[in-house]
């Protein structure tokens, strides 16, 4: 059956190039361990190196199965990844029919290759696009709405920015200490055999009382039902007990803030209120806001360089790569063959 993998022409450069990129392996195998399993592994080297070593012996025995030997950790990689979905479903006492989904979605991924992959990819893309996140909303509308002075704001969607005043008091669930606000979680705490801890949410609560906020041109009365308060600093009052962690993040009078959300008249009172068509009503630091906003280019610049090295690494992985002397001649009729649907479709394409 190995007779299947082997090649009957393997030069001493394609050995050197499937040297080289089976150390890239160590990144992902990293990667899965530390996000999935929760392992950091130290020394971290041994991952780049086994990879390498395996495809230096196999090449030393019988250089046929050289890229056998490299090609392999995809499956140990998928493998790895199954077992850890599995093992984290189990953890957090996930449904089962959550494990039945990813138990069926990854072979299908396998077998429907590479549009397997690809959907992989593109349907959370896709989830996120149709129903972001409330903290993505704010965010993204902060970065293009103008931040209005209260007095001359029109009514609709806006962004406010200055000191919030207290009104009302909320008594937080630690310390009992009066706020505007706050965000009460509580996560589990597991530990790995080199002592790393790892938290699972099992309990999140928020409550806000109305408050208002001035700038020097007058004062917003603003509904704290409904308010998302995000990114907020952790209170020094937050602890670990009986392998849970008890967090608390407070919203307080003072404090300099940015808020999105539904600007109202109401008997010549401007109230702030959730935005029902955006789904948007939320407050967060203006200096964690100010930090976000320059780090943003940046974040973009990422995505679309690791977007670009991964559509490099696919087709390098399904083109025929040949070295005939001193040339290396590239043919892109497999990569075409891969993304063809025409064995799918009952007409022709």
């Amino acid at each position: 059956m190995l007779e299947t993998f082997r090649l009957d022409i393997v030069d001493t450069p394609i050995i050197i190039f499937m040297v080289l990129f089976s150390s890239a392996f160590g990144i992902f195998y990293f990667l899965v361990l530390n996000s999935i399993y929760k392992i950091t592994v130290k020394p971290g080297w041994p991952l780049f190196a086994v990879s390498p070593a395996v495809v230096l012996i196999t090449a030393f025995f019988d250089p046929g199965y050289v890229l056998f030997a490299c090609l392999v950790n995809f499956p140990l990689l998928v493998l790895l990844m199954i077992c850890g979905g599995i093992y984290n479903s189990i953890r957090k006492k996930e449904s089962i029919i959550g494990i039945l989904l990813f138990l069926l979605g990854m072979p299908l991924i396998m077998l429907t290759w590479p549009w397997g992959i690809f959907l992989l990819f593109a349907v959370p893309l896709f989830l996120d696009i149709v129903k972001p996140s409330k903290k993505n909303v704010f965010y993204d509308l902060q970065g293009t709405l103008a931040t209005s002075k209260i007095r001359s704001m029109a009514m609709g969607l806006v962004e406010i920015s200055e000191k919030t005043r207290m009104i009302d008091p909320v008594i937080s669930r630690i310390k009992k200490e009066p706020c505007i606000g706050y965000v009460y979680k509580i996560d589990t705490i597991s530990k790995d055999k080199d002592g790393k801890k790892s938290y699972t949410n099992i309990s999140m609560e928020t409550q806000c009382n109305t408050f208002e906020i001035t700038d020097d041109t007058g004062t917003a009365t603003v509904k704290g039902e409904d308010i998302s308060i995000l990114n907020f600093p952790e209170s020094e009052h937050s602890y670990e007990s009986n392998s849970k962690r008890y967090q608390l993040f407070l919203l307080k009078e003072g404090m300099d803030v940015l808020l999105v959300g539904k600007a109202t008249n109401r008997g010549q009172q401007v109230f702030i209120e959730k935005e029902p068509s955006k789904n948007i009503f939320a407050i967060a630091p203006f200096d964690y806001v100010q930090r976000w906003n320059v780090l943003r280019p940046l974040r973009n610049s990422l995505i679309r360089h690791f977007i670009f090295l991964i559509a490099i690494i696919s087709i390098i992985l399904l083109c025929d790569i040949d070295i005939e002397g001193e040339k290396v001649i590239v043919r892109f009729s497999s990569l075409f063959k891969a993304f063809d649907l025409n064995p799918f479709l009952p007409f022709e394409l």
